[in-house]
């Protein structure tokens, strides 16, 4: 048995672009036109041309080539446009490629768009039994697997309802309980996890790692997170071809990397007026004195009218860094330069676990002066923060300087990817999971004997327990 799941060599797909409406008919028909043995030859290349010029290729994907192991966990990381739709609907078989080929061991299992396989008018139990007839099951193998289905999909009496009254979150769950109890080889996944709550993608992810250990999983997704913790090799697709392929991690910073260099052609609404100079120059002698990393151009992405050039990571007291614990001072010093004149900046940081995980981070919107201006130059940009109390271990810094007075919606100017690497120690404290979160008044009282079980009343939760979404 081939030790390979799914294999696309220089797969290319165009699709057609009609010039006008009128174009969808006249066009083939000019071909057709073209190709008569009796017209004219002048007659016949003014049909080939006009039928020609009728349309354009459009191609979703080009030249994509990649190799999927059996039992594989593999990522592809998309932005909108770039493919991704096309590339799964190839892996299912639903579309057939214009250039190469695309071949696929074992039963595939797709989860695409939502509510893709189901029948509106059916119940959720017919959409069972037709998706596994589908699938080539026969009724008693689907006899068989329904109580499981209907266990996982949770759903509750509304396995007897139409497909039209779910909610998209009980779509995602009956069509991926159908998906995952019917044993596939290979499962594509589509975003379509993103649409249940909390509590079921939790599930999803525990049966996938857990009980499915032998299926190939693809997992199309904008969820760099997602990436990061359920798949272990990634591809990153940009404009119908493949951008990066690598471990998962670095696919993920190659990701955002490219989506801040992007960031250049959006038009922004912030124009760089004249900004006054600021009035406090830098000491020369502190500038001398402290330890400067300089930022290698592998590490940089942003659009880059503003460039972090070197970093300085001390103490508060301007001494150099060893290990740090919960509470230590961090001051952050960034060596910038400003091609033009702007009117809103901001600073702000991301701690990075050993995995590429975004721990924790900031931006100095928080502060109260926390925008400022730059006139076109040199200049010292300098923020401190205090390290949090996180598990013990080595995390990496990510600094940024972005255009914008809003904390989320800004343009990337510079961002310095994992430009220092800290090893951090909790003495005397156990750290639980990936921070703590203190707790606070302990109480413990008796409950006498004689107070009786009916006497407790429960008031209204606001805290959601598992649902359907």
């Amino acid at each position: 048995m081939s030790s390979t799941a799914i294999t696309v060599e220089n797969v290319s797909k165009a699709y057609t672009v009609w010039s006008s409406p009128g174009a969808r008919l006249h066009g083939p028909l000019l071909g057709r036109l073209g190709q008569l043995p009796f017209l004219p030859g002048g007659a016949r290349a003014l049909c080939k041309r006009l039928s020609h010029d009728a349309f354009r290729n459009y191609y979703a994907l080009r030249d994509v080539s990649l190799e999927i192991r059996r039992g594989a966990s593999v990522g592809i990381l998309v932005r909108n446009g770039s493919g991704k739709s096309t590339l799964l609907q190839l892996l299912a078989g639903t579309l057939t490629p214009t250039l190469g080929d695309v071949t696929v061991i074992g039963r595939i299992a797709a989860l695409l768009e939502l509510g893709s396989g189901f029948d509106a008018e059916f119940t959720g139990r017919e959409n069972v039994y037709l998706n596994a007839a589908i699938r080539g099951m026969t009724r008693r193998q689907t006899d068989a697997k329904f109580d499981e289905i209907v266990a996982f999909a949770d759903i509750g009496d509304f396995i007897d309802q139409p497909i039209k009254t779910y909610s998209s979150g009980m779509m995602v769950r009956l069509a991926f309980a159908v998906s995952v109890c019917l044993k596939p080889e290979v499962l594509l996944v589509d975003e379509a996890l993103s649409v249940g709550d909390i509590f079921f993608q939790q599930k999803c992810i525990r049966h996938m790692r857990d009980a499915m250990k032998d299926v190939t999983k693809v997992f199309v997704t904008h969820d760099l997170e997602a990436v990061r913790k359920v798949t272990e090799y990634a591809y990153v697709l940009d404009h119908g071809e493949i951008a990066f392929q690598g471990s998962s991690r670095d696919a993920v910073e190659f990701y955002i990397k490219m989506s801040h260099n992007a960031s250049d052609r959006i038009v922004r609404s912030i124009r760089s007026p004249q900004v006054k100079p600021p009035v406090s120059r830098v000491d020369p002698g502190v500038l001398a004195d402290l330890c400067w990393l300089d930022i290698k151009s592998t590490q940089l992405s942003g659009v880059g009218e503003v460039l972090i050039k070197r970093v300085a990571v001390t103490h508060a007291d301007l001494h150099s860094i060893g290990t740090v614990q919960a509470k230590d001072r961090i001051t952050i010093q960034l060596w910038l330069s400003c091609a033009a004149a702007k009117a809103h900046m901001i600073a702000g940081y991301i701690l990075n676990d050993r995995l590429g995980n975004q721990v924790c981070g900031e931006n100095t919107c928080s502060l109260t002066d926390g925008v400022f201006s730059l006139v076109a130059g040199e200049h010292l940009v300098r923020f401190d923060f205090d390290w949090p109390e996180i598990r013990p271990g080595d995390y990496t810094l990510t600094i940024g300087i972005g255009e914008g007075a809003d904390p989320l919606r800004h343009v990337i100017q510079c961002w310095a990817h994992n430009v220092v690497k800290f090893s951090t120690v909790s003495p005397g404290r156990v750290i639980h999971c990936i921070f703590n979160n203190p707790m606070s008044n302990l109480a413990v009282m008796p409950i006498s004997n004689d107070q009786e079980q009916g006497d407790v009343r429960c008031s209204g939760a606001s805290l959601s327990s598992v649902g359907y979404d």
